[in-house]
């Protein structure tokens, strides 16, 4: 089974009210990831960088649609590292 490095930052826009996110994901391999994606920039408040995660990772057949609710399966295949930020440009 493939583990990944999930790697998400959110930001909150004071003037409009708006969570965003951007998201990197990576394989890991033995001793190194492998950096397979980098989504910039993407709307969405608490955790939906899992889910724009995961959306990437079915779309690309690296796991399958029907897993996506198998936590205990989940748990052992994603590590999620999740920072806030406070200026947009830091996503």
């Amino acid at each position: 089974m493939k583990r990944y490095l999930i790697t998400a930052l959110k930001w909150f826009d004071n003037i409009n009210g708006n969570t965003y996110h951007s998201v990197r994901i990576a394989e890991i391999t033995g001793t190194k990831n492998e950096e397979l994606v980098y989504i910039p920039f993407a709307y969405g408040y608490g955790d939906s960088y899992r889910q724009t995660a995961y959306d990437w990772l079915v779309e690309n057949k690296r796991v399958k649609k029907e897993d996506q609710f198998n936590h205990e399966l989940n748990h052992k295949r994603f590590i999620f590292v999740v920072n806030d930020v406070t200026r947009k440009r830091d996503l």
